[in-house]
């Protein structure tokens, strides 16, 4: 086993080492990009002064498979912060510290279609937390933990019995894009920990690299820089999610922010071109602790947000008491050995 954790450490030293000289490469190539939304490769960010509103949104979510029952319980809870010349002046929760957990139980469904079921109830939640948030605070920032738009493995087969779940998340979305250009809120999803390729997809053909961006973008990025913005797909009339959206979509644009030297980059998805605005901001908040780079509003969310196991054994207690009957669990999690 220690033999093949050698060998292990070892290939992860040599690409590391092939990301730093393929970045060297990459900065010193002054190639233009198709896909690239501005003309440099690497711009440097400004650390400006924080004031006014700004409100973050998280979600927390517990799941539990039975043998023909799932249990899903989910929460959203914004953050309200007043800054005054980057100082934290006020703050409040929405639509309070703690809100109560909603619940649902699904019976029938098969693997693929309960992981999309819930993922979509947790964004439901938090989509409708942001929208709130959005009509009655007024915030001139609203950032969402993780991306505008929902992912891949969230959309479920058409003809599913989750498909109807989906279609109305789509229209949460829309909603909350169209409040929040109504509004003039610049709206922003962090990503902490991205695996997307398409910053690599954009410039390969000037370096060939196989990695995730944000492997690579730490070579090639310095703290207080970030890369050219992109849009969210190369085409979104092709991309499973995008092409649900229409020209919503086309209105999703990215960009990686490097804060600190010993975190790896965010990856920032903004609706609209304010590409400046949104990373000088981000960079400005996340760059306050030198071994993890996010903004502390959305920390505070996601602490927030967070559910306790207590509720799913509070809940299977609940089912058995009312139906009279012993819910079985998986046998995976239920083996009288080991």
């Amino acid at each position: 086993m220690l033999e093949k954790i050698r060998e292990a450490a070892e290939h992860i030293k040599e690409m590391n080492l092939k990301m730093r000289e393929k970045a060297v490469q990459l900065r010193s190539s002054n190639a233009s990009f198709v896909d690239a939304l501005e003309k440099d490769l690497i711009n440097t960010l400004k650390d400006e002064k924080i004031n006014g509103s700004l409100a973050a949104v998280d979600g927390g979510l517990l799941a539990q498979e039975m043998h023909g029952t799932d249990i899903v319980i989910a929460r959203a809870t914004a953050a309200v912060f007043e800054y005054e010349e980057s100082k934290l002046v006020k703050h409040e929760y929405f639509p309070n510290a703690f809100p109560e957990p909603e619940y649902d139980i699904k019976i029938g469904f098969d693997e693929r279609e309960i992981m999309a079921f819930r993922s979509l109830f947790r964004l439901k939640k938090e989509i409708e937390c942001a929208i709130s948030v959005l009509e009655k605070k007024s915030p001139e920032c609203l950032m969402m933990d993780g991306s505008l738009l929902p992912l891949t493995a969230d959309k479920p087969l058409e003809g599913s019995d989750v498909f109807y779940d989906y279609q109305k998340t789509i229209g949460l979305y829309k909603k909350l894009y169209s409040l929040a250009e109504e509004k003039k809120c610049l709206l922003l999803g962090v990503i902490k920990d991205s695996r997307s390729k398409r910053f690599v997809d954009i410039v390969r053909n000037t370096v060939d690299i196989h990695s995730s961006d944000t492997f690579f973008l730490n070579n090639l990025l310095s703290a207080g820089e970030r890369t050219f913005s992109f849009k969210y797909t190369a085409d979104v009339k092709k991309h499973p999610i995008t092409r649900d959206f229409g020209a919503d979509a086309e209105k999703i644009h990215a960009v990686y922010v490097k804060a600190v030297d010993d975190d790896v980059p965010l990856r920032v998805e903004l609706l609209g071109q304010e590409i400046d605005k949104a990373a000088s901001l981000i960079y400005s908040l996340s760059k306050i602790n030198k071994n993890y780079a996010y903004p502390a509003i959305l920390i505070e969310a996601d602490l927030r947000a967070a559910l306790d196991p207590i509720e799913l054994e509070r809940t299977q207690k609940s089912l058995a008491m009312y139906t009279g009957m012993r819910i079985a669990p998986l046998r995976r999690n239920s083996r009288p050995f080991r």
